[in-house]
């Protein structure tokens, strides 16, 4: 990960770096459904909230629930922007 401040594009290759190659292999925009698009269950979300802990340093602990109900992967930038 770069030193500089964390993209859109960061968080999208984190998510993609978690979840199945085929998925990823189309590439991960933030419009993507997590579910519809890109096949996440609920492991495979705590598999990328503590990706995104263990990468960009966020408190994944306190934002379980937001995590939890996110919907698209703009949410889940949103929710680590607002960490």
């Amino acid at each position: 990960m770069n030193k500089g401040p964390v993209t859109d594009d960061d968080i999208c290759q984190i998510i993609g770096s978690v979840i199945p190659k085929k998925a990823a292999k189309a590439g991960i925009t933030p419009a993507m459904s997590l579910r519809a698009d890109l096949g996440i269950d609920s492991l495979a979300l705590m598999s990328i909230v503590f990706v995104l802990e263990e990468k960009i340093g966020i408190d994944a602990f306190g934002k379980v629930d937001q995590f939890v109900g996110a919907e698209r992967v703009s949410d889940i930038i949103k929710i680590v922007r607002e960490s």
